[in-house]
């Protein structure tokens, strides 16, 4: 389930749709001094963080980054560090960032931390997985339910209100 509201990054804000585009060929790549770069997730309200993974490739040599950060939190501001992952890609990789997790996180944050010894990244692909939990379902559901019923209750008092009373007896 697609529970990312949007999506920011540090620099090159140009090329962010290509984290979520699917498609291993195309990337988000970083521009700025090495150890700043990060990618922030805004989460839809009412979702729980299941996992994360990124997606990147050995072939981006010194691009590719190889320390990751991953924070979470209520806020972008108050987002703290929840795990620390070492990248050894070989090839094109989906490399599991969070895994098992449930959470109610409002904003997930990676920080990449070290490159193979380059200065920018190159990240193909972040994917947040979730689901909605079932409040928000079943709040939607009675929300529903309960203007069905005040628009049913308003038409039946409209139309005794229009219908002209019968007529009193003998002429």
């Amino acid at each position: 389930t697609n529970i990312t509201k949007r999506m920011e990054v540090s620099s090159n804000k140009c090329s962010k749709r290509f984290l979520a585009d699917g498609r291993p060929d195309t990337f988000w790549q970083s521009d700025g001094r090495s150890g700043q770069h990060w990618i922030r997730i805004y989460v839809e309200p009412d979702a729980v963080v299941t996992g994360l993974a990124i997606l990147v490739h050995s072939g981006d040599g010194n691009y590719c980054p190889s320390l990751i950060d991953v924070l979470a939190g209520e806020t972008a501001s108050g987002v703290k560090r929840v795990r620390t992952v070492s990248l050894s890609p070989s090839g094109g990789e989906r490399i599991v960032l969070l895994d098992k997790v449930k959470a109610s996180y409002k904003v997930v944050q990676v920080n990449v931390r070290e490159n193979n010894g380059g200065c920018d990244c190159k990240v193909r692909g972040l994917y947040l997985t979730g689901y909605y939990a079932a409040k928000r379902a079943s709040s939607g559901s009675a929300s529903a339910v309960t203007l069905l019923q005040d628009l049913l209750a308003t038409s039946q008092v409209a139309s005794r209100l229009s219908t002209p009373p019968p007529p009193r007896g003998g002429g």
